[in-house]
């Protein structure tokens, strides 16, 4: 019920253009992925759903809060589902027929619905011979905000494709042992990698590994608390983001820590991505405590979507069997049972 109230009152402030109002009351914890209002839309969406006839003083304001729900969570690419049922339209009063914009929103994130709209003015700029010109500028400044967050939250930009026959060297490489200097002590056997390789990848290794250099000799680092397949999972990715093996969450957790620890932040994002799709009733308090413990933040939110709705982990919640972290996770940090209340302030004037 308390959820329902908060996306209501978030609905409300977006509604209202009130970014204050709205900074005061969204929960620290707020799940930004969730449809929110009677039209069960995204909140990024509703930002640009309500400004598309205001004011460009009103529109100029909006993009502000924009830039504000982009830096809590709100996601641009997420879709809504391709059945969803709402559309809307909007036209110039003196000709409604020949000026009118009309967009179905299933299927659409935030970025493509502003798209939508931005193609729908542009062509009635021409064929119905209507003046959107304020609109199109606040659309084309809505996603120029949109891309530049995409790019801030990308350490690496935009992924990309390579032929076949590039992984598959990478692979051969991974699997050339002769070439090994560097050997991983694990909790149950050794796992060996290229020091080069490791030394390019994360300034931590290359520290540890410049500091011990001996020539000719090989490098041993003690690994005891991961798994020889939480670490060849961490090589496997460092080398060629892929595995031939099928691991489960608890060695995908080891190659994260490992990659967290080696500040190898591809991996980190790449096991990230791989840890969201797999957050069950099992998986779930394992992934979030390690999400809340290194601040990650994709994968936090994740965590709230799925334990915010699953009736095992908030039946956890209730009656505070969750790890610390995973309550701080799903809690405002004062609802936490336990904790010390603060004594009430006393004011000397």
């Amino acid at each position: 019920m308390a959820a329902a109230i908060d996306a209501d009152v978030v609905h409300g402030f977006i509604m209202l253009g009130d970014l204050e109002g709205l900074r005061a009351f969204a929960p620290p914890k707020f799940d930004w992925t969730q449809a929110i209002g009677e039209k069960e839309l995204l909140a990024l969406m509703y930002v640009i759903h309500y400004n598309l006839a205001q004011t460009e003083a009103l529109q100029k304001q909006s993009l502000k809060m924009v830039e504000w729900l982009l830096k809590v969570g709100a996601d641009p690419r997420q879709k809504l589902p391709a059945d969803h049922p709402f559309r809307w339209q909007i036209h110039k009063n003196s000709n409604p027929e020949a000026t009118k914009l009309i967009v179905a929103y299933g299927g659409h994130s935030a970025v493509s619905l502003a798209f939508a709209y931005l193609q729908q003015a542009q062509k009635r700029t021409v064929t119905g011979n209507a003046d959107w010109s304020q609109l199109e500028a606040h659309l084309k400044a809505v996603l120029a905000i949109l891309s530049s967050s995409a790019a801030a939250n990308s350490s690496y930009g935009a992924d990309v494709t390579v032929p076949r026959s590039t992984l598959d060297l990478w692979e051969s490489m991974r699997d050339l042992t002769i070439s090994h200097r560097v050997i991983f002590e694990c909790s149950d056997g050794k796992v060996s990698a290229h020091d080069q390789v490791l030394m390019l990848a994360s300034p931590v290794l290359k520290a540890m590994l410049t500091s011990a250099m001996k020539e000719g000799s090989n490098w041993l680092i003690q690994v005891k608390d991961s798994s020889s397949s939480g670490v060849s999972l961490f090589l496997d990715l460092l080398y060629t983001s892929s595995t031939r093996e099928d691991p489960d969450h608890r060695t995908m957790l080891e190659a994260l820590d490992l990659a967290h620890r080696w500040q190898i932040h591809g991996v980190v994002r790449t096991l990230c991505k791989a840890l969201c799709d797999m957050i069950d009733a099992k998986s779930f308090v394992a992934v979030a405590e390690t999400a809340s413990l290194k601040g990650l933040d994709m994968l936090a939110r994740a965590c709230v979507h799925f334990g915010s709705q699953d009736e095992e982990v908030q039946a956890m919640l209730q009656k505070g069997s969750l790890p610390a972290a995973v309550r701080k996770l799903l809690e405002p940090a004062h609802a936490i049972s336990g904790e010390q209340d603060w004594k009430r302030r006393r004011v000397f004037c």
